[in-house]
């Protein structure tokens, strides 16, 4: 008998696993989680947490509180182009401060397409708010500085061995399903035998070669700025490019930088890289040092065996740009845990899991195909040699560059890569036989047509469709003329599936969704609509479960 039996063991307390963990304990679902770090991450990384994250973190209760924290609501997320901080500013992406995303909801305000515009905030301040929420069920149980040493699989559950690294203590979990949230060189990929494939670093350019990942405090920057304040800043000059990004918009920042291949991080000195790009020698206090790979795009050909399943980097490594990367592991979570806690509790079919792999593989090659482009286009950019001038040559140049700057915007506003995640032809979705709109990495299209997100729609103009989800599935009855769906309500409670449903009689939402029942997964995709209730309401449930 083994010392801890549970049903879902999670490896790696990182963004992707706690989000896992936070969702299996809204699930009900009982959980182990272990990471070898002693806490959560104190070095910054990642600084978008993106709209479908946001309403993620909605549903479970956590979005109101994280919007307290990274950069405040009152602070412009303007994307700064510069020559150095008390040099030329160079082009500018204006983006609005979270006052002014959140200041007008409605049909026709800025959050007509989501309740929860895109926020800036790194990694390393979201992760304890998840990890509070994630420890907050008393099914959960989180530890920290405890690893796994092996694992082995069987017919009906898997065995694993971890230990805490302080003592030595080592402990025999017994677990039904397994779930690898322990990142690109972590021990299970590596077990299974999975391998990367994709894009590849080329290794001698910015963004996509070696770089440095620098956190430092130097709120005297503020005092040396040259144009008006940014949150991100990218400095375009003949000595180093950087990309400097503020964290809490009062002097704490993380700049990447790309450096060559040979030195080691201990020999270069990131305090004096940092003065050179700015332009001046301003108190800067290096926080930690860290460094990485960039230009990679890369996703695993298989996301799961059998009772063991793989999220976050463990099945694609993305560059930083475009924020794709722990927000598509957030996604990529959502969707597995409802199919575990449908299989622990009993009402979801033998087919239900395989659906993970099938649904979320083509959205990492997707993602991370667009974040490889993004990064070849920051990489390939030209710096001219007359940029820094006060000269004809060099005003032309700064000039030319202004109009360049527009390209980017789409690294820093790809909505349709955050919203437009579709599951077309996965077996768990009924279609409808209509057409999808068109996958635009730039642009979300609001559209029902099932295996999409379900789209958001402003009831009364104050609340959000979103609020009104169960846990489980959601049977919208929409318009004044609703057909009956308590066949489908019946069959459910039958089946032990959790089931709630809305009546929504407003006609702009009925002419939105196109048909008066849709019937809304847990993780808030559309898995089937129709103009009547189904013949065989259960049959079509036992489709949507994976029956």
């Amino acid at each position: 008998m083994a010392d801890i039996e549970v049903p879902v063991f999670v490896v790696g307390g990182g963004t992707v696993g706690l989000f896992l963990a936070m969702e299996l304990g809204a699930h009900g679902v009982p959980f182990l989680l272990v990471d070898a770090k002693d806490t959560t991450s104190t070095h910054p990384k990642g600084s978008t947490v993106n709209s479908r994250s946001m309403e993620h973190l909605r549903r479970l209760g956590a979005a109101a509180e994280l919007r307290k924290i990274g950069v405040p609501p009152d602070h412009p997320t303007d994307i700064a182009y510069v020559t150095r901080f008390n040099g030329f500013e160079l082009g500018r992406i204006e983006m609005p401060s979270t006052n002014d995303k959140m200041g007008n909801p409605g049909p026709w305000g800025p959050t007509q397409l989501t309740p929860e515009p895109i926020h800036r905030c790194n990694q390393m301040y979201l992760e304890p708010v998840l990890r509070a929420h994630a420890e907050a069920p008393a099914t959960s149980d989180l530890r920290f500085g405890w690893k796994m040493n092996s694992f082995e699989q069987f017919a009906d559950h898997v065995e694993a061995e971890i230990e805490e690294i302080a003592t030595g203590a080592t402990r025999s979990v017994r677990s039904d399903y397994m779930v690898a949230c322990d990142g690109g060189n972590g021990m299970v990929r590596r077990e299974l035998g999975f391998k990367y494939g994709g894009r590849s670093s080329s290794g001698d350019r910015f963004y996509d070669g070696r770089m440095l990942s620098i956190y430092l405090r130097a709120p005297k920057v503020y005092d040396i700025l040259n144009f008006p304040v940014a949150w991100h800043f990218l400095t375009i000059n003949s000595d180093l490019r950087f990309d400097c990004i503020s964290l809490d918009c009062k002097g704490e920042f993380v700049v990447l930088a790309h450096v060559d291949d040979e030195t080691p991080p201990a020999d270069i000195d990131a305090r004096a890289l940092f003065h050179k790009t700015i332009g001046a020698d301003v108190d800067a206090e290096i926080i930690s040092v860290q460094e990485w790979w960039a230009g990679l795009a890369l996703v695993l050909d298989n996301y799961q065996d059998r009772r063991v399943f793989l999220a976050g980097d463990s099945v694609h490594l993305f560059t930083p740009s475009g924020g794709f990367g722990f927000n598509t592991g957030m996604d990529d979570a959502a969707n597995l845990a409802w199919k575990l806690a449908a299989a622990v509790q009993g009402w979801g079919g033998a087919k239900l899991l395989e659906t993970y792999e099938t649904e979320r593989q083509p959205i990492g090659v997707r993602n991370t195909t667009e974040s490889g482009k993004l990064a070849e286009q920051i990489a390939s950019l030209q710096i001219p040699p007359h940029i820094e001038e006060e000269s004809p040559e060099g005003e032309a140049e700064r000039a030319a560059f202004r109009v360049d700057v527009e390209k980017f915007r789409e690294e820093f506003a790809s909505l349709g890569i955050q919203l437009g995640a579709r599951y077309d032809g996965s077996p768990i979705i009924v279609s409808d036989g209509t057409t999808p709109p068109p996958d635009d990495a730039k642009a979300y299209i609001p559209s029902a047509v099932p295996g999409g997100r379900a789209p958001h729609y402003w009831i009364g103009e104050k609340q959000s469709l979103f609020d009104t989800f169960g846990p489980g599935f959601t049977l919208l009855r929409i318009g004044k003329n609703a057909p009956d769906g308590s066949g489908l309500e019946d069959a459910a409670k039958t089946r032990g599936i959790p089931f709630t449903t809305v009546d929504i009689p407003e006609p702009a939402m009925l002419e939105l969704y196109q048909s008066p029942l849709a019937l809304i997964r847990p993780d808030q995709h559309v898995a089937w609509r129709g103009d009547s209730a189904p013949d065989d309401p259960g049959a079509m449930l036992d489709i949507v479960t994976g029956h």
